[in-house]
């Protein structure tokens, strides 16, 4: 299970005069009562006496510098943002006014200007710790963990009590799986501070990586006692019921973070799972989709030449690899996960003499490295690590990895973008395939509570009627785009187009193999083999439909899973 957790920032200090020479400068008992203010909590008065420093005093930076923490403290990153860059030009030598600009930026996941304003912040300033720890925090979310690792060191060096820099060592620790350093560093914190929950559901993390389930359960019932609606905590705690096969009990934490946030997708992939414990069988019908080989075949007949380098995530039975092998690629490397498929996609390359020059690797993509896994960067990328959902294998990812180190600049990616495409759906098939009403004058609606709510249709013979029109949910440009959003949410507004009863949302997949190739897999098209099944996110009760009306959808997703809610209609 990944858990989502953002490391914590340092508290902000007040605002202090650097020496700066302005034209104009407030008496010095303005600056004391602003300092008194911030210090004591009195937001509402600060905000007006900074505002009222700016309008009598604008080129001196102390209203700018006041006005600024305060938006920072309130988690108004775009409105400290032009703020703080003022009180920057009027005192470019302040290391703290860097520092500050830096974690507006940084609250806008604008990380490597965040990373240049800390950095400038240290140039200035080399023992100021707060600007250490909060360049680790960028550092880690640009996927350089071992720069980060380094800041959160020199902070501690410079305080050996800076507890929460402590943490965030732990959680770099744990990124790059040295559990047994993390742990150490998490029982350290906890010493400094036992009511530290954060620490207490960190170190339940690495426990969990660790397989001591027990010792686990206990971190996050701690994390739970000291801060009761701590959503990861009980998303963690149902992790490890879950793995103890206590599913009641899992079920009951997942529900009690969804009652935090109803739109948690952890805890409701995490209920789904609990609820379903199904692993679908989807190898062979994978490789027997005609349709998706076609795609993925003409895709790679346009891009491979001679010279290329291929790279090919995933190795499954080893049949894109052959493809690009037999196309006339140099040289392709495949890497697979999982050991005994690994082996075996080894074995069937060899059987249709493939062996050069193909080379069959059993790791993840994000664990090979140039010079020990592959001789030089591949300049043409294939993978089919998309889930039904398009998300789950953590495609997104494994591209932004490949891309920053085992792909030469500008090379080709297949398929070069993708989207999530949904509609309403319902009719009289399918609906008595994932919900049940009446039955012979019984009324059974009440099972739908504990049937999964997110469902995968495998069946083919299923009329499906579409509602609305086609609707793209969301778009990934893997080939030009450098990073996909974190996350992303938004409300797409559904116009119907055909009556009907409305059982929920349809997910499927389109794939933009390159600029003229598309796949996609489309409910109204009937494709007799395919991994990749129709998803559909069930509503708590059918809906009756009328053409003209419009469903207000909420559409998410995490970079791992998307989820669909029914907002109402207008």
């Amino acid at each position: 299970m990944k858990k989502s957790r953002k490391p914590k920032a340092a508290p902000r200090p007040a605002p202090s005069s650097p020496g700066s020479k302005p034209s104009q400068k407030p008496p010095i008992h303005v600056i004391h009562e602003m300092a008194a203010l911030l210090n004591t909590g009195q937001l509402e008065i600060l905000e007006q006496k900074a505002k009222a420093a700016i309008h009598h005093w604008p080129e001196h930076f102390i209203g700018w510098k006041a006005l600024g923490i305060l938006r920072l403290m309130q988690g108004r990153h775009a409105d400290a943002l032009q703020t703080l860059a003022n009180n920057v030009k009027l005192t470019p030598h302040d290391a703290q006014a860097h520092q500050n600009l830096g974690s507006a930026l940084l609250g806008l996941e604008r990380f490597e200007e965040a990373e240049a304003s800390y950095r400038q912040a240290l140039t200035l300033n080399p023992g100021y710790v707060q600007a250490h720890t909060n360049l680790g925090i960028t550092l880690m979310n640009l996927g350089r963990l071992a720069e980060a690792e380094a800041c959160y060191r020199q902070a501690l060096a410079l305080d050996p009590d800076f507890v929460e820099a402590r943490n965030n060592l732990g959680n770099i620790l744990k990124d790059m799986a040295r559990f047994a350093e993390a742990e150490t560093h998490f029982r350290q914190a906890l010493t400094q501070k036992p009511d530290f929950a954060e620490a207490h559901h960190n170190l339940g993390n690495v426990l969990m990586e660790l397989n001591r389930l027990a010792e686990a359960e206990s971190c996050y019932q701690l994390a739970l006692k000291l801060k009761t609606d701590y959503l990861q905590a009980h998303i963690g705690l149902g992790a490890v019921l879950l793995k103890l096969g206590r599913l009641v009990e899992a079920l009951a934490s997942y529900r009690q973070a969804l009652a935090i946030d109803a739109s948690a997708i952890q805890a409701h992939d995490g209920l789904n799972q609990t609820l379903s414990r199904l692993t679908p069988m989807w190898h062979v019908p994978m490789m027997n989709d005609h349709m998706r080989n076609d795609a993925y075949f003409e895709a790679l007949r346009a891009a491979v030449t001679p010279a290329s380098h291929v790279l090919e995530i995933g190795t499954g039975s080893g049949l894109l690899a052959m493809m690009a092998a037999k196309l006339g690629a140099r040289q392709v490397t495949t890497c697979e996960a999982v050991p005994s498929i690994a082996e075996t996609a080894r074995a069937i390359v060899a059987d249709n003499g493939f062996t050069p020059p193909i080379t069959v690797l059993s790791k993840l993509s994000t664990k090979m490295e140039i010079g020990v896994d592959m001789a030089d960067r591949a300049d043409l990328l294939v993978s089919e690590i998309l889930s039904s959902e398009f998300l789950g294998e953590g495609v997104v990812s494994s591209i932004e990895d490949a891309k920053r180190r085992l792909l030469k600049p500008g090379a080709r990616i297949i398929p070069a973008r993708g989207a999530i495409q949904c509609a309403l759906f319902g009719g009289d098939d399918i609906r008595q395939n994932v919900r049940v009403d009446e039955v012979y004058g019984f009324d059974l609606s009440r099972f739908n509570a504990i049937v999964p709510p997110k469902q995968y249709i495998s069946r083919n013979d299923l009329d499906i009627e579409l509602l609305t029109d086609d609707t793209t949910a969301f778009f990934f440009d893997f080939q030009e785009t450098a990073r996909i959003p974190r996350a992303d949410r938004k409300l797409l507004e559904m116009e119907v187009r055909t009556a009907g009863r409305c059982c929920g949302v349809i997910q499927w997949l389109r794939l933009e193999m390159d600029d003229t190739i598309v796949f996609e897999n489309h409910p109204a098209m009937k494709n007799p083999a395919s991994s990749w099944q129709h998803c559909v996110f069930i509503f708590p009760t059918s809906i009756d439909v009328l053409p003209g009306q419009v469903a207000l959808i909420s559409a998410t997703h995490n970079r791992i899973t998307p989820w669909f809610f029914f907002e109402g209609m207008k």
